[in-house]
């Protein structure tokens, strides 16, 4: 059982009542995208765009076009058949530039880096489609400040160090901008979010199964417990192209 799996983020949409696979839903990004202003001409890159509800919540509220990148395909053909005026291709995040076929303005990602194994080159890729002074966008989980010897906690082991977000960005040819903290709204969110897969349950289990439902709701709460106690937090990062 993987959260990132088909069945994990269709079970996540059905939780969050919205095709959303990230903390805070439209919360979290209009939070993200305050600082993009809204163009029609500009063009956005989901990275990890799961079901494509980001994708398709900032293309319909007029931040531009929107393409975006996954590499599960029934995930992607879902998307596809759904928000028909988004362009999605199935795709890891270190093929980018050998996939899609045009530069962006901003580039995004929505609780997609932590999941990320290569994370300097996933960023040195990202580069190559991005316009210059193009901006960058990493809303995620960041290691807290009561975690043990500043380690992340083994539910989120990607989490974002922040001691050392900077120096990645810029070896891989971002400049570092604004870091927004935002470890209180993520307390709130998922104290929230094991409330709904309780009030769910019946419904997940008809997608998945009970052994689904004891996964989902352990994940989760131990998310929360350590969201809550400092282990983890959040924050977003924003860069520029260099």
């Amino acid at each position: 059982m993987n959260m990132n799996s088909f069945e994990g983020k269709r079970i996540l949409a059905l939780v969050r009542e919205g095709d959303y696979a990230h903390a805070g839903e439209e919360e979290a990004i209009e939070r993200s995208f305050r600082s993009i202003p809204k163009n029609p001409e500009q063009w956005l890159l989901d990275v990890g765009c799961g079901r494509g509800g980001s994708a398709e919540y900032l293309r319909r509220n007029g931040w531009g076009h929107v393409e975006g990148i996954d590499r599960d395909g029934d995930s992607m053909e879902y998307a596809r058949t759904t928000y028909p005026e988004i362009g999605f291709h199935i795709c890891d995040v270190l093929d980018v530039s050998r996939t899609v076929t045009r530069t962006f303005d901003v580039i995004y990602m929505l609780n997609a880096f932590y999941a990320f194994d290569r994370r300097r080159e996933a960023l040195a890729e990202l580069r190559k489609v991005a316009k210059p002074a193009a901006q960058l966008v990493i809303f995620d989980y960041t290691v807290g400040p009561k975690s043990p010897a500043a380690q992340a906690p083994a539910l989120m082991p990607h989490a974002i160090r922040l001691t050392e977000i900077a120096a990645m960005l810029g070896e891989a040819g971002w400049e570092p901008g604004a870091i927004e903290d935002l470890s209180a709204e993520y307390t709130r969110w998922y104290a929230t979010f094991v409330e709904r897969i309780q009030l769910k349950r019946a419904e997940i289990e008809k997608i998945g199964s009970a052994d689904w439902y004891n996964f989902v709701f352990s994940m989760y709460s131990g998310l929360h417990g350590e969201i809550a106690s400092g282990g983890l937090g959040g924050a977003i990062v924003h860069a520029r192209a260099t």
